[in-house]
């Protein structure tokens, strides 16, 4: 379940890890009015027979949240990387509304792109273009729409009620989920195993072989 781009593009590192294991559905979003209509989009687009595990970073971490507070029963031990209850960056985002959908190009967010996320060399070596490969193909509107829906985002009261065994992955260096963000799963999720990773924001992206081992290992002995 993917980032605020919604494409599912930024797994491109740790698909190949992954689907020699299990197999796999990337959920994808249109262009989305609500978070609840993300939930119902997210809902629709799993296996409709038979269990299967969520793997949801970032902006889908709440939508996945959602999902496994509502139908539990066929949801195994789930992972959640980089993400949140509530909307971080709450009053910046809600701002959003006041600005210009052509602020929301890949040219004007750029430098802005790398610097929030901390994309460099040495993060990502010849996959360093992939996050601004991705989010050049967005919309202004679109991405100016969904960080609308972001602002408000708040599943908090759903936590205690998630009984699913959940890996949280958090990147220390993660400069969009911080530490009171992650605190807040780790204190509040009845059965979770935090493991800090020394990465950015785009911790799948960035550490795929180490991130595609703790996956693997949570979903195949977590019980």
């Amino acid at each position: 379940m993917p980032g605020l781009d919604g494409t599912g593009k930024l797994f491109a590192p740790l698909i190949p890890l992954l689907q020699t294991h299990f197999r796999l559905v990337i959920v994808t979003y249109p262009d989305l009015d609500s978070f609840s209509e993300y939930v119902d989009c997210a809902r629709n687009q799993l296996p409709e027979t038979g269990d299967f595990s969520l793997v949801a970073e970032s902006f889908s971490g709440p939508v996945a949240m959602a999902i496994m507070a509502q139908r539990p029963e066929r949801i195994g031990p789930s992972v959640l990387s980089s993400t949140f209850a509530r909307s971080p960056l709450a009053a910046l985002t809600r701002m959003s509304s006041y600005v210009p959908e052509q602020m929301f190009s890949i040219g004007a967010l750029s430098d802005f792109c790398l610097d929030v996320y901390e994309v460099n060399d040495e993060d990502f070596s010849e996959t360093q273009p992939l996050p601004l490969n991705v989010m050049e193909q967005l919309d202004g509107v679109l991405l100016k729409r969904r960080i609308s829906v972001l602002s408000r985002i708040d599943v908090s009261a759903l936590l205690p009620d998630i009984e699913i065994p959940i890996l949280h992955l958090h990147g220390t260096q993660d400069r969009i989920v911080s530490e009171t963000d992650a605190l807040m799963l780790q204190s509040n999720l009845p059965d979770v195993n935090r493991i800090d990773i020394d990465a950015p924001h785009l911790l799948l992206q960035t550490h795929p072989q180490q991130c595609a081992e703790l996956i693997f290992n949570h979903v195949r002995t977590a019980v």
